[in-house]
């Protein structure tokens, strides 16, 4: 059951660390997490609701002292700090403050500047669970109906690369004729009965659960999807892969619900008929190597959060409806991997639907090199008519936290760099305070590009512009 399952993690393939974000604003706490704007001859720090940062830590450069001395400074209660005269040339900003990662902005020009910083994410893991309902159950009618459950989506997760926000990491056991059976957490299967051969097959597993990394109001996407079981089961008994299988995977339907999570652990019951994705709109696939496979996901836009309509893997040149939600903003997501390698490479285009689309395709990068004390990043060509206009790169830490009376794994931000243009190395700089991070470590690298500007500057602009992202990483 879980590798049939699997196949509903492909649109969760693009998301990032997003279970930090509010709906009362989905910019703020994104993927990038900061802007950059102007404020006379001062630099100042803000938290992702516009309320000052004090204490906040800045180094101008890449080390104390150099180039100039003075260039460490902290903010004031207002969370201002004067930008001294000494800065004179682009040079490295970095600033730190407790609760919230460390950032670095390459190249920056002198002037005044306001950043906002988000939050680190928090370990402390608050629960989310309870049926769905609304499903179309109808015993031995050869469908198995389930509800997917997951943190609706930002453009900049969905342009982000974190499995487990659509696939729990967690599993919950069922039983059929007399086996467990591991079915991802966030999975919900309402009691049914269906026919394999001379037997009959109960799925039972009524609850989903989720986890978000803070309390407060959440926003929650429940889909609505269903799979033949016998021919799926045929079919991996026969060693298929899931990507073989994608499409006989069907998403129809879903809803939409805010939660205000305030104790560690939150019921909620999310029905999954309210939207219905029947409005079939095309996507071809553009030319990919023998060893590539390119998907195409429709995704609606709701209220500034993106959710996802329907998943397809498509043939090279072959064009396919997707459904997508009629009424709504709807964009055509594309993906190229490598199903049988390991790890997270991939490239994405999230582009709107007009008509039938045809996506251009980012290649597929190597992973980064460490030499020494700096990061040395793939070279690569772009593709005509999309531009570079910026590299995001993040260091992560591998650590255990508790959901429910599990441990996981997650990756937890550490320090992004940011730069506008694609770079080909990167150095952390000598930042006074910073202590050795232990442990597993992850370098994940983002080139971000846009078929409809040409530069950018750092900041939300970055996101708004942004329609294709090409990704690798290196543990270490």
């Amino acid at each position: 059951m879980k590798k049939m399952l699997m196949a509903l993690a492909i649109p969760g393939l693009l998301i990032g660390c997003s279970k930090d974000d509010k709906p009362a604003n989905p910019s703020k706490n994104s993927f990038f997490g900061m802007f950059l704007g102007q404020s006379a001859h001062q630099i100042t720090v803000l938290n992702a609701d516009d309320q000052p940062i004090a204490n906040a830590e800045i180094l101008i450069g890449d080390a104390l002292n150099a180039p100039f001395s003075g260039n460490f400074i902290t903010t004031d209660a207002n969370g201002n700090a004067n930008v001294p005269t000494e800065w004179t040339s682009a040079e490295a900003l970095t600033i730190d403050a407790k609760g919230y990662v460390r950032a670095t902005y390459l190249a920056q020009e002198p002037g005044a500047v306001t950043i906002k910083l988000r939050k680190s994410v928090n370990k402390t893991q608050y629960e989310v669970k309870g049926p769905t309902t609304g499903l179309p159950i109808q015993d031995k009618d050869g469908w198995v109906d389930f509800g997917l459950v997951m943190p609706a989506f930002s453009k900049a997760d969905i342009l982000s690369f974190n499995l487990d926000n659509v696939i729990s990491a967690q599993n919950d056991q069922i039983e059929a004729m007399g086996q467990k059976i591991d079915v991802p957490a966030n999975i919900s299967l309402p009691s049914q009965r269906e026919k394999y051969a001379l037997f009959t097959i109960t799925l039972d597993k009524p609850n989903y659960r989720i986890y978000f990394g803070q309390d407060g109001v959440n926003r929650v996407f429940a889909a609505k999807g269903r799979f033949p079981f016998k021919s799926t089961v045929d079919a991996l008994r026969n060693g298929a892969d899931f990507f073989d299988l994608i499409n006989d995977f069907k998403l129809t339907g879903g809803a939409i619900r805010d939660v205000d999570v305030k104790s560690a652990s939150t019921n909620l019951t999310m029905p999954t008929g309210e939207l219905s994705f029947k409005d079939p709109k095309y996507v071809q696939a553009p030319q990919v190597r023998g060893d590539e496979a390119f998907m195409a996901l429709g995704v609606a836009n709701q209220q500034g959060f993106l959710i996802p309509t329907d998943v397809k893997r498509v043939e090279p040149g072959q064009k396919m409806a997707i459904n997508t939600l009629p009424g709504a903003e709807n964009f055509a997501l594309g993906i190229v991997q490598r199903p049988k390698e390991k790890g997270d490479r991939m490239s994405a285009t999230l582009i709107p639907f007009t008509g039938t689309v045809a996506p251009k395709m980012l290649p597929l990068v190597a992973d980064p090199v460490i030499q020494g004390d700096e990061l040395l990043l793939p070279k690569f060509n772009s593709v005509e008519g999309v531009n570079p206009i910026a590299t995001y790169t993040l260091l992560t830490k591998e650590e255990d936290v508790k959901q429910g009376s599990a441990t996981v794994k997650i990756q937890t931000p550490q320090w992004e760099i940011y730069a506008t243009t694609w770079v080909e190395r990167v150095k952390l700089p000598e930042f006074p305070t910073a202590l050795a991070i232990p442990g597993t470590k992850r370098w994940n690298v983002n080139f971000i590009g846009s078929q409809t500007a040409s530069q950018v500057p750092a900041g939300p602009a970055i996101i708004d512009a942004a329609t294709h992202v090409t990704h690798s990483s290196i543990s270490f």
